[in-house]
């Protein structure tokens, strides 16, 4: 009972400090169908983090990172969880949004039918191979057929984004082939589920860097606030890192996807964050590898045209806030993580 009372005592007192009384919440762009950022969102959302640090979100979902920069250019978003190459082209179109934190790393891959002549990325030489144009897949599945002395100006390259790719193999029954199309490229978890499902096999598998992006705004005059919701991003990993199956399960049964527990480790293997014991273990800076990620990002765009001019990412990153000690929650705090809402 005196441990409850300290307990509520340390949460009043925290909330009292912090709590700023916010007219308008926060709007979150973030990707449905991707984990493991889904399982940080369901976190968000299910348990009671928000509340602890007093930050109002308002979720808005979408399928991939290029519907989710439209929003953000049309500024119908404040925070947006992308990857690293849609981050680019959002600041290159926008230069008054600042990657803010390191989110994840996660795998995309390039997958053919289970009984497909194709064997190697050389075998997609002149094929048909689509997926989400914009997003950071398409970046590394071509620049591994370059590295494999694939021709791209040969390729028919065409989109098809991730719930399409999902109806598409739903509907397919044949194991050799797919309608028009020999190859695809997406991100975890659906090449995972394709995978375990027999459906599709995996050619070849990449990393990006995937971020968390604020308008410029959040940092000059809703400061506070990005505090605070950085402060519940950085807690929704700790419970991530504690509770893999609980948000596993919600983010399964948000998504719409049939996605094993096992699937989803697989997807957040790649990711060091996920296996930290401690919390003070988290890392969300950037690595020199990850600043030679954004470099090939910046080079393919432009021979791309997809931007017009090269982008200096280091003069839009503000790591100012999500590595300040006045971030730091107690173990009180952690403690008192719960799961508010898991109908």
């Amino acid at each position: 009972m005196i441990y409850k009372l300290l307990l509520g005592a340390v949460l009043g007192l925290f909330i009292s400090i912090t709590t700023t009384a916010n007219e308008s919440p926060i709007r979150l762009g973030w990707q449905v169908p991707w984990a493991t950022q889904g399982q940080l969102v369901m976190a968000l959302k299910y348990t009671n983090i928000s509340k602890l640090t007093d930050t109002h979100i308002e979720y808005s979902g979408f399928s991939y990172g290029g519907p989710l920069n439209k929003a953000a250019l049309g500024n119908n978003v404040d925070i947006l969880l992308t990857a690293d190459q849609p981050a680019m082209v959002l600041v290159s179109r926008n230069p008054n949004f600042r990657i803010v934190s390191r989110m994840m790393y996660n795998r995309v891959c390039i997958y053919v039918p289970p009984a497909s002549p194709l064997n190697s990325l050389a075998d997609i030489s002149g094929k048909t191979i689509m997926g989400p144009i914009g997003a950071a897949a398409e970046r590394v599945a071509l620049t591994a057929l370059k590295k494999a002395d694939v021709d791209i100006t040969k390729l028919r390259i065409g989109q098809l984004d991730m719930a399409q790719q999902s109806a598409l193999l739903i509907r397919n029954n044949n194991n050799k082939s797919w309608p028009e199309i020999d190859a695809l490229f997406g991100f975890d978890p659906l090449p995972a589920v394709f995978d375990a499902q027999e459906k599709a096999r995996m050619i070849h598998c990449g990393k990006v860097v995937s971020v968390v992006v604020a308008h410029k705004d959040m940092i000059d005059k809703r400061r506070d606030e990005l505090t605070q919701f950085l402060k519940a991003f950085k807690m929704s990993w700790h419970y991530f890192t504690k509770n893999p199956e609980t948000l596993n399960r919600l983010f399964s049964r948000d998504s719409k996807l049939e996605v094993s527990n096992e699937i989803l480790d697989n997807a957040a293997s790649i990711e060091p964050n996920r296996w930290v014991e401690r919390y003070e273990d988290l890392h969300f800076g950037f690595t020199n590898s990850d600043y030679e990620t954004f470099e090939q990002s910046n080079q393919f765009l432009l021979n791309k045209k997809i931007i017009t001019q090269p982008v200096d990412m280091q003069k839009f990153i503000d790591l100012s806030i999500v590595s300040s000690a006045e971030s730091e929650p107690s173990k009180e705090l952690l403690d008192a993580i719960i799961v508010d809402d898991a109908q």
